[in-house]
């Protein structure tokens, strides 16, 4: 999965920030899965506590929650950096829980350092997702996932070479 596509697979269902209106909710971002909570349950404690859950920072943005695979969401790293915000890390045991009990979640732990990206495998599964769409395109057989075989990898660039 690419990192945009992360990114928007963290995002979905939460509302872009916009700026706070006076006496609005404080904001947080979650990134990465809870530990022991299904998406939308982890996002609704932290909504019963008070808070707006946001998949943007914004000035009105307190706090980042980071469970598992937070590391993948660069830009919301990188948005938690640039607004100098307070990191929670609810992949500690029971950190979210406890938090949950007591009504308050308290940043202060490290943010998580940001995955980073190859750029040859970028191009690398780009270029294997092009080959798929056009060895489907062509009537092959091809797997979603997994090994491309060499015969339709052939075709494809013989077919690249001929449209140049």
């Amino acid at each position: 999965m690419t990192e945009a596509e992360q990114d928007h697979q963290d995002d979905a269902g939460e509302d872009d920030a916009t700026e706070a209106e006076p006496g609005a909710r404080p904001t947080v971002m979650v990134s990465g899965e809870i530990p022991g909570y299904e998406w939308d349950d982890a996002r609704g404690a932290v909504r019963n506590l008070g808070y707006e859950v946001v998949g943007r920072a914004d000035s009105s943005t307190v706090l980042i929650i980071c469970g598992e695979g937070a590391e993948r969401a660069t830009k919301k790293l990188q948005e938690a950096v640039e607004y100098l915000l307070l990191c929670f890390d609810a992949t500690r045991p029971g950190a979210f829980r406890d938090a949950v009990c007591a009504g308050e979640f308290r940043g202060g732990d490290p943010l998580p350092e940001p995955v980073k990206v190859d750029a040859q495998a970028v191009k690398a599964k780009s270029e294997a997702q092009a080959i798929r769409d056009w060895a489907k395109a062509q009537g092959y057989t091809v797997n979603a996932k997994g090994p491309i075989p060499a015969s339709v990898r052939h075709a494809y660039r013989v077919a690249a070479k001929q449209a140049a």
